[in-house]
């Protein structure tokens, strides 16, 4: 990188600096947690979120230091250093392109002790129609499952991405509620995808609305 220009040495570090900012910005956001499980008793756990909460979840959250599943693209590739800035490592994979790999990679994760999140509906949608990896993924190791959910006042949507990211506007109350611990038998990873799918969201569902609820009183409406 040392003969590169300005321009280029940008381009390539851009990861980084947009990891920074993200972390800035959440320096002006008012933060409440709630329904938070102790780690330390429970173990590694698997999270789960819809996609368009990865801008409120990743610079929040760095105590978890989840490993992240990500696509094995250049994009991907770039994430990862994001990822990096904001306290968490990333696992190469998706559910469309080397998705077995992927939860392998989540697998031996868990077993290191590492937890694992998944944006449900990711890579590429449908928004807020989940896959069953990460429902897989816990019936297979027998580790529990956290569906986290998320509301927040003020934010800026992207409402070009398929995914509808919001990105909190300083000042912003955001709330993170996780969802109760979740878990389900070995016998749970035959089920069939579309069922893992609907239960899974469903939970991440139940997560939201608890946000919801919280910032609703967190606001005294």
């Amino acid at each position: 990188m040392s003969g590169a220009g300005p321009t280029e040495r940008f381009f390539l570090d851009w990861p980084t600096w947009a990891g920074r900012l993200l972390k800035l910005i959440f320096r002006g956001v008012r933060l409440r947690i709630v329904g938070e499980p102790d780690l330390a008793e429970v173990g590694p756990i698997i999270l789960a979120h819809w996609h368009a909460d990865d801008l409120c979840l990743l610079p929040t959250l760095p105590h978890l230091r989840a490993d992240i599943l990500v696509s094995q693209s250049r994009d991907g590739a770039m994430l990862g250093r994001a990822l990096a800035v904001l306290g968490h490592q990333a696992r190469r994979g998706s559910s469309s392109r080397g998705g077995a790999a992927g939860l392998l990679a989540l697998k031996h994760s868990l077993e290191s002790g590492h937890n694992v999140a998944f944006a449900a509906d990711g890579p590429r949608g449908p928004r807020l129609v989940a896959k069953p990896g990460a429902f897989y993924l816990a019936a297979k190791t027998g580790r529990p499952l956290a569906p986290l959910g998320v509301a927040v006042d003020m934010a800026f949507t992207f409402k070009k991405s398929w995914n509808q990211t919001r990105l909190p506007l300083p000042g912003a109350q955001v709330v993170i509620a996780y969802g109760p611990l979740l878990t389900w038998p070995r016998e749970a990873a035959r089920w069939p995808a579309h069922q893992q799918s609907h239960l899974l969201g469903a939970a991440i569902d139940g997560a939201v609305r608890l946000a919801e609820a919280e910032l609703a009183r967190w606001r005294g409406r």
